[in-house]
């Protein structure tokens, strides 16, 4: 099994930002909720991170990254600059590890890295009554038509509740980063 260390300095120093970067990317994506939402999420985020080195069931390698990426902890603040080529960077990452490690392994750091930028957005619900009314319509009817969806296609619904944690830029972030990554995605 190749482990990080094995990887170019350029592709390792990527994949180690990674996770945090997509993490603040879904949440610099909404401008609502304030410092308070921002500083709950930034703590999400941690904690995400250290479940996922807990969690022995994950990849080895995306349990390396994620070890990585906590042991630099002090660097995140350096890493928020230029946060719009997240998915761009995404892209370059998993691609620079086509051929050098198992498939499985980068579905594991695809699917590691969607599932922290869901965890980041449903951290805080940032949908109250700061919302604007053509906000909340909105996203009513998106809820009204997802349920419909799911009514028709036989499949299993999210809960209004985690639908509203999630704003409509933090869906619109994941949903990009998801078709990025080439990963179907139910919010």
């Amino acid at each position: 099994m190749t482990t990080l260390s094995e990887l170019p300095e350029d592709i390792q120093n990527l994949i180690i930002r990674l996770p945090f970067r997509v993490g603040y990317y879904v949440s610099s994506s909404d401008k609502t909720g304030g410092d308070e939402a921002d500083q709950r999420e930034m703590l999400a985020l941690e904690n995400i991170v250290t479940f996922y080195i807990e969690d022995t069931l994950k990849s080895e390698f995306v349990q390396e990254a994620m070890q990585q990426m906590l042991a630099q902890k002090k660097n995140w603040d350096s890493w928020k600059g230029h946060i719009e080529i997240v998915p761009e960077e995404c892209v370059r990452a998993t691609e620079a590890l086509v051929g050098v490690i198992e498939m499985k392994e980068i579905w594991a750091f695809k699917n590691n890295l969607l599932e922290i930028a869901i965890s980041v957005a449903q951290a805080y619900r940032e949908f109250n009554d700061t919302v604007s009314m053509i906000e909340k319509i909105q996203t009513y009817l998106a809820i009204l038509s997802e349920r419909i969806k799911a009514v028709v296609s036989g499949q299993e619904m999210p809960s209004t509740d985690s639908m509203l944690n999630i704003s409509r830029d933090e869906r619109m972030a994941i949903n990009l980063l998801a078709d990025t990554l080439g990963i179907v995605v139910k919010l």
